[in-house]
This record gives C-alpha cells, structure tokens and sequence, in this order.
C-alpha cells in the first residue's frame, strides 16, 4: 500500500448540503414551467422555442452511444378553444397534475394571461403548495419493491 499511505484519511461525512426529494421535484418542475413560460414569449413573437441539452445518442454506423449537445423542442402545455379562451395543464414527467379534484385544466382567460398564469403556478409550486400532487404523480410511476 505505498501510494494509498501518501494520502491523507479524514473521518468527516458529507453534510446535509444535498437537496431534499421534494425539493428535486419542485426545481424539475419549475424548470419546465420556465420552458413553458419561454415557449408561449416565444409563440406571442411569431418564433419557435428550443433549448439545448444533453442526450445520449446512438451512432447509427457504429452502434456507439455518446453524450452530445442536442435541440430539445418544448412541447406546449396551453391551447385555445375556437372561441379564444386559453387553458393550460401542468405535467410532471408524463402524467398531468389534477390540482381540484376532477380538473386538470386551469382556465387562463386570453393568451396574455398565459405567462402570468404560469408565473403564478410557480409561485406555488416555489411556496410547496403543489407538493403533494407532485409526490403523487412521481410516486405513480415509480417501481415497487
């Protein structure tokens, strides 16, 4: 053991500087209601709303996985019916969030309340008022032991 002796041992644990679970879920959450937030600016400005991220993909001709930067295009989360009311849903990982009992759905009014809808939501979300929700939803698909 000539090279482990040349270093130095400490009995120090790592502290509770990790986030909680709910935490990790409400800053996922956040993140997408922030891309969803830029994807309705976006749309207002007649543009269209990408951001980059890392993805595994796979070469086709070799058959080797790497890591690359690549566009990630945002799905919409609000719609308008034909008589210009505006709804939007929130969604955590594929399953959308039933906030009352029975409604998914939040009526936005007209597409200028869009954004700040959806900047009241993360309000919420940053206040933990939608954390049992989410705790439902991550725990609907998650594995049983």
């Amino acid at each position: 053991m000539p090279i482990l002796s040349k270093l130095k041992f400490s009995d120090q644990t790592r502290t509770g500087d990790r986030q909680s679970p709910e935490a990790r879920k409400r800053e996922k959450l956040l993140t997408n209601i922030e891309h969803q937030v830029k994807h309705a600016e976006a749309e207002k400005k007649g543009e269209e709303y990408a951001y980059q991220d890392f993805r595994h993909v796979r070469n086709v001709e070799t058959g080797e996985r790497t890591r690359q930067r690549v566009s990630v295009k945002v799905r919409p989360w609000f719609w308008c019916d034909a008589a210009g009311k505006c709804f939007t849903y929130i969604k955590y990982g594929n399953k959308t969030l039933e906030l009352a009992k029975g409604k998914k759905a939040i009526e936005v009014g007209t597409r200028d309340n869009l954004v700040p809808t959806l900047n009241q939501i993360a309000e919420a979300v940053r206040a933990g008022e939608l954390d049992t929700v989410i705790a439902g939803a991550a725990a609907f698909g998650a594995k049983l032991k």
